[in-house]
């Protein structure tokens, strides 16, 4: 969700017929828009795959544990400034002023690691562990803080280059720290080396920051009024995470759930074909990144231009038409090539889940997650361009949907036996994505009006002879 303002950047690399050029736009936006979390996830996977030759189950299942409850606590914790923290740098980008944002983001990292520190020093109080594993523990979760905080920040970056470099320095560098202190260390080396990994990433994406914005005032707090202006992001964000976690939670909270340690809860089938699924929509944010953020985003700012600049009524039609159009096309084009990709997954499901070694109970559930994640594109799409045309409630709404009918429906089919595990997901994201749809389509059907009627009457807004 934090993309949005890197695709204009990447016009450049498919303006031309140039292969080359046009094969390393396809790489960038797929890093720049996936890469925290895809290369997380495969650097977790490919060190869980051979930490199970290094490990007992009991411990291979705490190592899981940690990732993937540091994860979802880092995305619960990130999802609440988000949002107002991307509107305000948003704001100021647009004005052309960024001397605030070196000091906001040393804000932001000082609030990560005292949350980080104090949530893990409570969490982990319910675990008989050493010191030092617990300050892996909070270290890990304080670095993913900031990983997420500083994309935000590098969504206006030039320097592909370098962010690309980071993330596969960081998730190289997870793989091969777990290796070499596993070997010494078993359990407190895979989690230590793989947080020393996100450590590294989080520290190159952090002087990727410094140095792409060189004006610094030191205490701005100009930020935290965006938390009382615009109090539905805050919730945005917090309910599309928590409707992305919430059918985990019953997985694992539930009877078909294992409990490991503490108040690890786990269950390894659901999770492991989730994650997996997620990957098929890799190339749906690489064509968001190029289409939306370059070709609608032109056309929109060309639009609210004309609109400041006055210009007549039928100019302003033709602007909406090119809007809609615009987004139409990229929705299509989405909806090929997804439906390709998912199409192909669930094909060969079984295939996929024997090529990596996968218990064959994990097939019906990847099935279903293909599918849900193919609609969560589209509806997470849907609303990113309702966020454009500033319809928060809409978009909170939508995501309200989502959590309260995935935490629902997945307690439904929690019961109805495995055949069934993952359907509430799609389901949920199924209704999610027909009411961002009727959204959607009420916004562009009433641009003209919704623009004009929420802005505050002032001489300002009149044409005076």
């Amino acid at each position: 969700m934090f993309v949005a303002g890197i695709g204009f950047r990447l016009t450049k690399y498919f303006s031309g017929k140039n292969v080359w050029d046009n094969l390393k736009g396809t790489i960038y936006s797929t890093v720049i828009s996936s890469g925290p979390w895809l290369i997380s996830v495969l650097s977790v996977f490919f060190v869980g795959l051979y930490a199970q030759h290094g490990l007992n189950r009991h411990d291979l299942y705490v190592f899981k544990c940690i990732i993937s409850y540091t994860f979802a606590a880092s995305l619960l914790l990130f999802g609440a400034f988000e949002m107002p923290l991307t509107r305000y740098l948003a704001d100021k980008l647009y004005m052309a002023d960024i001397s605030t944002f070196r000091g906001v983001f040393i804000n932001i990292v000082t609030i990560a690691v005292i949350t980080s520190g104090t949530l893990g020093y409570f969490f982990y109080a319910f675990f008989d562990w050493g010191i030092i594993l617990r300050m892996i523990c909070v270290g890990l979760l304080a670095a993913i803080l900031i990983v997420w905080s500083s994309m935000i920040f590098l969504s206006a970056s030039k320097n592909y280059v370098k962010i690309v470099i980071s993330f596969l320095i960081g998730g190289a560098s997870s793989f091969v720290f777990s290796i070499v202190l596993g070997k010494q260390f078993a359990l407190i080396g895979y989690i230590g080396g793989y947080a020393l990994g996100q450590i590294l990433t989080a520290i190159l994406l952090a002087q990727n920051v410094f140095s792409e914005y060189s004006d610094f005032e030191y205490f701005s707090l100009e930020y935290l009024t965006y938390f009382s202006k615009y109090k539905k992001l805050i919730f945005v964000g917090m309910f599309y995470y928590l409707g992305i976690w919430v059918d985990k939670f019953i997985f694992w909270y539930s009877e078909v759930g294992d409990h490991v340690e503490g108040l690890f809860y786990t269950n390894q089938y659901y999770d492991t074909a989730m994650f997996l699924s997620y990957l098929t929509i890799v190339p749906s944010f690489a064509v968001f990144m190029v289409q939306v953020e370059t070709d609608f985003y032109i056309k929109y700012t060309y639009f609210y231009r004309a609109i400041e600049d006055k210009y007549n009524l039928k100019f302003l039609e033709n602007g909406i038409e090119e809007i809609t159009i615009s987004l139409k096309k990229t929705i299509v084009n989405l909806i090929k090539i997804q439906t390709f990709v998912s199409v192909i997954c669930w094909y060969f499901s079984q295939e996929i889940v024997e090529l990596l070694y996968l218990p064959s109970l994990m097939e019906p559930v990847f099935k279903y997650g293909v599918i849900g994640a193919f609609l969560q594109i589209l509806f997470l799409i849907s609303n990113i361009v309702l966020l454009y045309f500033e319809e928060r409630k809409p978009v909170l709404i939508n995501y309200l949907i989502f959590l309260i009918s995935n935490l629902v429906l997945s307690g439904i089919t929690v019961e109805m036996g495995v055949r069934y595990h993952g359907l509430g997901y799609v389901v949920s994201s199924l209704l999610t994505l027909i009411s961002s749809f009727y959204f959607l389509n009420e916004t562009l059907k009433n641009i003209d009006y919704k623009t004009f009627m929420s802005q505050k009457m002032t001489s300002e807004n009149f044409i005076t002879n």
